[in-house]
């Protein structure tokens, strides 16, 4: 049997619910901890009069890992490669890769999406983004200087044209003058001149719809998932939801009917969990129903949930996924849906569950003793720069020197006692030096618990093995952990999110999309790929850094060009091989288009043969 709307929003409500209380927990907790302690907030235990310094550990971690992390993917021109599986499949898989990538670096920022993504989840435990094909309304304005005539006939073929300003023109005296000469040689042959048309100055606008496909970042705070689910990928999770602050005009914006109390009525619910967070992000009170402008009531904001939910609500039995838009108890949107829009990855896997650890989490506890460490230091070090004073007293307890002289301290003063002896410093003994191993220790734990060490930061430490293998090693142990985590991050954000694209593309993408490519201007139709490839996905993950890549390449082309003058070069070597290396050499190199060096042999034409 099939629901009805109010069984619909029973279930939603208590699915949304359930997901808002797991956010509103530990994980709220954690962030708003974490971003407190990047922010370098103080703790709220502090002392007046005291050091009141706070460590970077977590700043450092985060900015630190993120750089790397980064480049893995946007260091060439394809984030992405789509592989054929047959040959059939090899032109189709070169166009979906050209076209995923274009959307994603050209159409959408793709650094500022991986950066964000990136230090969301090093930081607040989860970075998510979200694939939707976006139709905008888009008005261009051109002017013109035409006559009566000529405005209607334009107008009848251009339906879309609109006059928003007229104005007539007058005309020059110059102008007059050779149109009454006219008129006067034309009377004289028995003819009669038309009058002059009425000129006009027409300001023209054309509204035009154009679609792409939109990639966004989520907020951790706004993406809700299920507490039944039990992994990082979404495509099979039972609620997936995106909450997010919309203005009236923004919904409007999205096609959907709505007015200004539906809007008011969805400020109120239970909506993000991570309100204390964003309060440390502000520095201030928290409160987004105190900054609306109800002067404008288009501005009025609630919150828009976008929800794909698995429920069986046309009473077959089996549970579909569907896509389900509600401002509040209002349902704006149901309909079915093919797959979650939504991807999000977090840096360490927690088995078995959605949500795993951040960075900040792993250092947050060797911050706060850091920070310890550092004001009991500064603490004694400031006494020992600013020694106190012993003053003798008698046994009334009356001081036997001048307090004013010792209040007003200044180079070459005086201070006058009564008894020799009466004053004299209290030596304090500077005891910083015998903190430093505590300090060593506590970098040295962190850098195993993270694998980031400061050898990646181009820094030494006496604790580490300074000779070159040592170094080599820690490096490379320091590359196992950072490729783990691009591995994590390409197959649970990157991979599903160019997945989504290609989909996206084939099922909404009905213009042909133009862009130049190697010194050249291609054009794709998605509709070509609706009969589907059948392709995988392989994200770029390096074998290195970008040195020791280069010296692998290098090793490479000396190996080509030793076969090359062997008797097996056609069977192991063609043109296209040596094109790829030199390519790859190129982009390593930090050149995007190795089509400025070296031309592909497979765009040049074969060479035309003329008999005799």
């Amino acid at each position: 049997m099939k629901m009805s709307e109010s069984e619909l929003l029973a279930y939603l409500q208590e699915e949304a619910d359930s997901a808002y209380h797991y956010l509103e927990g530990e994980v709220a907790s954690d962030r708003t901890r974490s971003m407190k302690e990047y922010l370098r907030l103080p703790y709220g235990n502090e002392e007046e009069g005291r050091s009141s310094v706070v460590a970077s550990d977590v700043f450092d971690a985060v900015e630190g890992m993120l750089p790397d992390l980064v480049e893995v993917f946007v260091s060439s021109d394809k984030a992405v490669v789509f592989d054929p599986q047959g040959p059939e499949d090899v032109e189709g898989a070169e166009q979906v890769t050209n076209a995923c990538n274009y959307v994603f670096y050209k159409q959408n920022n793709g650094f500022l999406i991986l950066y964000t993504a990136a230090k969301d989840a090093l930081l607040l435990k989860t970075g998510g983004v979200k694939w939707y094909y976006e139709t905008k309304r888009t008005p261009t304005f051109t002017t013109y200087t035409v006559d009566e005539m000529q405005l209607a006939v334009f107008l009848t073929t251009n339906p879309k044209a609109e006059v928003v300003e007229k104005e007539e023109l007058e005309y020059s005296q110059e102008e007059l003058q050779q149109y009454q000469m006219q008129a006067q040689q034309a009377a004289q042959m028995g003819q009669m001149l038309p009058p002059l048309p009425v000129r006009l100055k027409v300001k023209i606008k054309t509204v035009e719809q154009k679609g792409k496909v939109k990639i966004c970042n989520i907020p951790p705070d706004e993406l809700h998932i299920s507490r039944r689910h039990n992994s990082v990928l979404l495509d099979d999770c039972p609620y997936v939801a995106h909450v997010s602050e919309k203005t009236v005009s923004e919904i409007r914006e999205m096609g959907y009917d709505v007015d200004e109390d539906m809007v008011k009525r969805a400020q109120n619910e239970l909506n993000t969990a991570d309100a204390d967070y964003r309060e440390s992000y502000k520095g201030g009170k928290w409160g987004w129903w105190e900054e609306d402008n109800n002067l404008d009531p288009s501005m009025i904001r609630g919150y828009l949930r976008e929800e794909y939910v698995l429920v069986d609500f046309d009473g077959d039995g089996i549970a579909e996924r569907r896509r389900i838009v509600r401002l509040g108890d209002e349902i704006l949107e149901n309909k079915e849906c093919s797959h979650v829009p939504i991807a999000a990855w977090t840096p360490y896997l927690l088995t078995h569950r959605f949500d795993g650890l951040s960075v900040a989490d792993l250092v947050s506890d060797f911050q706060r003793i850091s920070t310890e460490i550092m004001r009991q230091q500064l603490d004694n070090l400031y006494l020992a720069n600013n020694q106190e004073t012993v003053v003798l007293t008698d046994a009334q307890g009356n001081p036997m020197a001048n307090i004013d002289d010792l209040l007003n301290r200044r180079p070459g003063g005086i201070i006058r006692e009564r008894a020799q002896g009466a004053v004299r410093p209290y030596m304090e003994r500077w005891q910083g030096i015998e903190a430093m191993p505590m300090v060593e220790m506590l970098d040295s734990k962190k850098e195993n618990r993270t694998g980031y060490t400061r050898y990646s930061q181009g820094l030494d430490g006496n604790s580490l093995n300074k000779t070159a293998t040592g170094v080599s090693m820690i490096m490379n142990a320091s590359q196992k952990r950072m490729k783990l985590m691009a591995r994590i991050m390409a197959e649970a954000l990157v991979a599903p999110m160019f997945r989504g694209i290609f989909k996206t593309l084939t099922d909404y993408g009905m213009e042909q999309v133009s862009f130049r490519l190697n010194g050249k201007f291609v054009q794709y139709d998605p509709q070509e790929w609706r009969d589907g490839y059948d392709m995988t996905i392989n994200v770029g993950i390096g074998t290195g850094d970008v040195q020791q890549q280069q010296q692998f390449l290098m090793q490479l082309t000396q190996a080509q060009m030793a076969i090359m003058q062997t008797p097996f070069a056609p069977q192991l070597i063609n043109a296209k091989n040596v094109y790829n290396l030199q390519a790859r050499l190129a982009e390593n190199a930090g050149f995007k288009n190795p089509s400025e060096f070296w031309t592909d042999p497979e765009t040049v034409p074969p060479p035309i043969v003329t008999g005799k």
